[in-house]
């Protein structure tokens, strides 16, 4: 027995749907708390302020080569050595 086009295409959507990851909001708000902490530390040009996010917020222990990194690309940003 044929399909019809129209159930063919509801059967494609029901799939696509069934497909797609949930929303996970604890996820978006920590980002755009990271976000706002690290415009805060850009703007005020406060590398403490910048360390702090990256072991507390990013979870980055100092020593790291991650975090030495970061540090070091802050302050060749700033001017720095």
């Amino acid at each position: 027995m044929p399909y019809d086009e129209d159930e063919i295409g509801e059967a494609r959507r029901g799939e696509e749907r069934r497909g797609k990851r949930p929303i996970d909001i604890a996820a978006r708000r920590r980002r755009l708390i990271l976000k706002r902490k690290l415009e805060d530390a850009f703007k005020s040009d406060d590398v403490e302020m910048f360390k702090e996010m990256l072991i507390n917020d990013v979870g980055l222990m100092p020593g790291t080569p991650e975090y030495d990194r970061l540090v070091k690309l802050w302050y060749s940003q700033r001017g720095r050595p």
